[in-house]
């Protein structure tokens, strides 16, 4: 049974809801005498009812008491967030044009032998020129269901009094919240490693950054994996890696093309202020850093980063730095495509991002009761839940690899 019992002041929120909706009326609780008597006209109401008013009650009030949070919240959208990348629109930039009004025959123009002055003609305002779009569509969902078992005389025992019907309600949601908290957090994994995978895959420069490799080029030096990491080049590598993810990321506000995708040839310039971007970040390096570089730093914000969240792996917790994936992304040609083999890539680092380069929106959750099954005195509550998920390449999106 769960030790996260819910108090008394919710058990009597969650009851009165309960009758509220079997019966269409609200009961105020405010002794335990007065939650018995509720309880028991609640019983008296029949339990298939009580049974269908409670998966409401569960679906839209228990399910947000979550002992397990998700990590990598921040890939989560509203409906009305969601709705805007159903069908998603971006204007193709086009190029400015000497001004007319400067030219001839608006103004005078010796070369012109017959008529310099220009007398006789026009400037005609009325050309056309038509806007390109590029529309990128985000189809599909993801569906889930579980289901668990209440028995009758589960039911019998939790409205004898407050503290019992608190434990019955914690014991059938703790566990299948949690449940669904850990499917959201694959989900966000897998969106995550499956848009670290694209950018690999892509092979546009300026989005894969080897740490490592440029480190080495601009010091003159041969640092390893294993080398980098001793004493006295661990912090001064840390600190230029701070100042290249600095530098893209203010580079990310400019408007540009730069560190996205650019499909057909069309341009899409696009901004990413500090407060629209993400940045994930893998805690064991995470560590290292706060450990071994901040501690010797005397400005505390030296290295510290405007939106970041620590992610203790990106796929399998063995491999925390590994990702192994066969992505699914739109190519330069406006093609969904995936390749061959899978990506495989040891040494991820972090992962800087456009808010709107990814996420998922819960479309529809609901729990459904079964009526009692009269041989084995139980029933069922069925959960389902829907998501869909979106991943937009042509949004900025970097990723760096400690190689």
């Amino acid at each position: 049974m769960s030790v996260n019992t819910l108090t008394f002041e919710q058990c009597s929120t969650v009851l009165n809801s309960l009758v509220q909706q079997a019966t269409g009326r609200a009961s105020v609780i405010s002794t335990e005498a007065d939650f018995i008597s509720v309880a028991q006209t609640a019983l008296t109401l029949g339990k298939d009812v009580i049974m269908n008013a409670l998966s409401n009650v569960l679906a839209r009030t228990i399910f947000s008491i979550r002992p397990y949070s998700a990590s990598m919240k921040g890939l989560e959208k509203s409906l009305p967030q969601w709705g805007a990348y159903m069908r998603k629109f971006n204007i193709v930039a086009s190029d400015w044009k000497d001004d007319d009004a400067y030219k001839y025959p608006v103004t005078y123009d010796e070369t012109e032998t017959s008529n310099p002055l220009g007398n006789g003609l026009s400037v005609d305002p009325w050309i056309i020129n038509k806007r390109e779009f590029i529309q990128t569509n985000f189809l599909g969902q993801s569906v889930f269901e579980d289901h668990y078992t209440i028995f009758e005389d589960q039911l019998e025992t939790a409205f004898r009094n407050s503290e019992e019907f608190g434990q019955f309600i914690s014991m059938i949601t703790t566990d299948m919240s949690n449940k669904i908290e850990l499917a959201k957090e694959n989900l966000s994994r897998g969106l995550v490693a499956n848009f670290i995978g694209g950018l690999i895959a892509e092979n546009n420069g300026s989005r894969v950054v080897h740490l490592l490799t440029e480190y080495n080029t601009v010091t003159g030096g041969s640092y390893t994996s294993t080398s980098i990491m001793l004493p006295a080049n661990f912090a001064p590598f840390m600190k230029w890696v701070y100042a290249r993810i600095a530098g893209i990321a203010s580079l990310f506000k400019e408007m540009s093309v730069r560190y996205q995708t650019t499909i057909d040839s069309k341009p899409v310039p696009r901004h990413t202020p500090y407060n629209k971007q993400k940045m994930y970040m893998l805690g064991q390096d995470r560590y290292q850093i706060d450990a071994r570089v901040l501690a010797d730093t005397f400005h505390d914000n030296y290295l510290k980063y405007a939106d970041v969240e620590t992610v203790n792996f990106w796929q399998g917790i063995e491999t925390p730095d590994k990702i192994i994936v066969k992505p699914t992304y739109t190519n330069t040609s406006g093609v969904v495509t995936t390749p061959e083999s899978a990506v495989t890539k040891t040494g991820v680092f972090a992962l800087l991002f456009d808010e709107d380069a990814m996420g998922w929106s819960m479309v529809h959750e609901r729990v459904l009761p079964t009526p009692v099954n009269p041989r084995g005195l139980y029933r069922n509550m069925w959960y389902h839940m829907r998501l869909r998920c979106f991943s937009d390449n042509t949004e900025k999106g970097v990723v760096f690899l400690l190689d």
